[in-house]
């Protein structure tokens, strides 16, 4: 259960990085504010927000036009030869394993980025 969650983290950090850094080179242009105390800040509540919608999720709660199911295709359409690529992974997660997996790496993606902004506003001096 690590590995998922590790393969989610990683690239939640570099996407949320990049859009930090985005905000201070575009938004941010005259450097009015610090990248770590307002980007940072936002980013880990957006992070923190999606733990919560996968918390609703294990719940039960559907939001029905992010639920859109694919159409079950027949396995095999044709006789031979018999190809194994749509078959699922062996060591693939169910759906519950999946949304604990994302949750977790959604609040380890907040805690990274509300940390050091909560740090950076309560104890450097302006």
């Amino acid at each position: 259960m690590l590995r998922p969650i590790i393969y989610r983290l990683i690239p939640r950090l570099t996407t949320g990085l990049v859009l930090a850094l985005l905000w201070d080179r575009f938004f941010n242009a005259e450097k009015l504010f610090s990248m770590v105390e307002r980007a940072f800040f936002v980013l880990g509540f957006v992070f923190f927000a999606m733990a919560w919608v996968n918390y609703l999720k294990l719940d039960g709660v559907r939001i029905h036009f992010l639920n859109r199911k694919k159409k079950k295709e027949s396995r095999h359409k044709m006789k031979f030869p018999v190809d194994f690529t749509e078959e699922p992974p062996a060591d693939s997660l169910d759906e519950n394993d999946e949304t604990i997996a994302a949750m977790i790496s959604n609040i380890a993606a907040g805690f990274c980025f509300l940390l050091p902004s909560v740090f950076c506003f309560l104890f450097l001096p302006r």
